[in-house]
């Protein structure tokens, strides 16, 4: 997903390749996830972001909290979210 050209709006590589950062979440759930989580309600946009969450953390993937203090208190569909895993790494493409 993170080298699909159609989330490029959403998921990016850090400027050190060692985590991926997804923007605008509330978007990102719509346009992208709503095609790989199958739930009822397509409108409840946290659920379908929550699902995804737990699918990287099944993975090993842990949240880096580097979201600025007031973005706390925005709506968690227009915040940004980085995520890393020791061994998901840019330039070793056959880890990913």
């Amino acid at each position: 997903m993170i080298n699909d050209p159609k989330s490029q709006l959403f998921v990016a590589w850090t400027e050190l390749r060692t985590s991926f950062v997804v923007s605008n979440v509330g978007e990102f759930s719509r346009s992208i996830l709503g095609s790989h989580f199958k739930h009822n309600n397509i409108r409840n946009l946290p659920t379908i972001f929550s699902s995804f969450v737990c699918q990287l953390n099944m993975y090993g993937f842990h949240k880096i909290n580097r979201t600025p203090h007031a973005q706390h208190r925005t709506s968690i569909t227009s915040q940004t979210w980085e995520f890393s895993r020791p061994e998901f790494l840019r330039v070793y493409p056959a880890v990913l």
